[in-house]
């Protein structure tokens, strides 16, 4: 076969060669993608738990979710509160960095015991009420984190303070009084050193005071004008990336006061960081089996409740529908053999929903 564009390049495909890869394409259609059945079981509303932890070790077992789904509300009241409970030890665990899995190595030299446990439907009501009675060491972690945190923010924002001051620490003057007044704009502006004679430039006839700072490629600037030009100083100044210097309001309006007391609270929030992760440190291996049994125990609650909140079905009576491999079918059938259970081929109005399953030689 060949083809001209209308840039004349030729290329050609053999007929041998067509039919090469159509062969490849019908072996690979044929071998990847299973076969598959819809699975239902009908089963007494209180026995889906333990019928849905059968399917789900499976891997080829794919739920469907059912359109007449109903919302069970004491199912949604126990998943809200076994969230809740979740979410607080999953921040917990994640501010000391405990890992969810135990190493290898540690179960080697250290001799750590994993225990498993069975939970039966009767027993996640008084395991989510369980879970909300947080020891107390847990709740002493949350809030030894909660400090840690502050210490962090407070610390970052002094530190970014005394960088900027660090520019201006020298100039003795008070900017309590700088902004709009009633007839003068008045605002002091740190650029860079080389923009001075463009300003200069731009805002002639404006009273315009230069500070050299401790960096010779910035200067400080205070402007003084009428308060109906402060509009075109400001856009004049943004366009050079300049803006209003300030102090927070809570601070000395004198940088080289500001600066002062910038420094003597980073050492005071440097002292107080060393403390609290010493204290995280030790908390952390306080605490650390108690808290992983209890984000394990509340995964299984949250994820049981989840599956159980919208159950198919009567009141009284439940069904499970999911989509199986056919040659998994007997193994399906073992399964849910103390239930009510059927398999049928999948029809054509349910063909565009199903999930694909690869079913490839080890060589693909």
């Amino acid at each position: 076969m060949e083809k001209y564009g209308e840039n004349s390049t030729k290329y050609s495909i053999s007929r041998s060669g067509l039919e090469r890869y159509y062969n490849v394409l019908v072996f690979v259609g044929s071998v990847t993608v299973a076969e598959l059945l819809m699975g239902s079981v009908i089963l007494p509303r209180t026995e889906t738990p333990k019928a849905i932890s059968s399917l789900t070790k499976f891997e080829w077992f794919h739920k469907m979710e059912m359109e007449n789904e109903t919302v069970t509300p004491e199912i949604d009241d126990l998943l809200l509160r076994a969230q809740k409970s979740f979410q607080f030890v999953e921040d917990v665990i994640k501010g000391l960095d405990i890992p969810l899995r135990v190493g290898i190595m540690e179960i080697l030299f250290k001799g750590t015991v994993i225990k498993k446990k069975n939970y039966e439907i009767e027993e996640i009501e008084g395991l989510v009420k369980d879970l909300e009675s947080i020891p107390e060491s847990i709740t002493n972690a949350a809030k030894v984190l909660e400090e840690s945190s502050k210490i962090n923010r407070s610390l970052e924002e002094y530190t970014s303070l005394k960088e900027t001051l660090e520019i201006t620490n020298k100039l003795k003057v008070d900017m309590s009084g700088f902004g709009a007044m009633n007839y003068f704009y008045t605002n002091l502006f740190v650029i860079n050193s080389s923009d001075y004679e463009e300003i200069q430039r731009s805002l002639e006839g404006i009273s315009i005071f230069k500070y050299d700072l401790e960096s010779k490629e910035k200067s400080a600037i205070i402007i003084i004008a009428d308060i109906d030009d402060s509009e075109k100083i400001l856009k004049i100044m943004r366009t050079l990336n300049s803006n209003p210097f300030s102090i927070p309001n809570d601070l000395p309006q004198i940088p080289s006061e500001a600066y002062s007391l910038a420094e003597s609270k980073i050492k005071e929030l440097t002292e107080m960081k060393k403390k609290i992760t010493k204290e995280i440190a030790s908390t952390t291996k306080k605490i650390r089996s108690q808290i992983l049994m209890m984000h394990e125990n509340a995964y299984v609650a949250k994820e049981v409740l989840e599956t159980l909140r919208k159950p198919g079905g009567t009141k009284n009576f439940a069904v499970i529908q999911g989509y199986i491999p056919k040659k998994m079918e007997k193994k399906f059938k073992e399964v849910t053999s103390q239930w009510t259970s059927i398999t049928e081929e999948i029809t054509e109005d349910d063909a565009g929903n199903i999930p694909v399953y690869l079913d490839n030689p080890r060589w693909v």
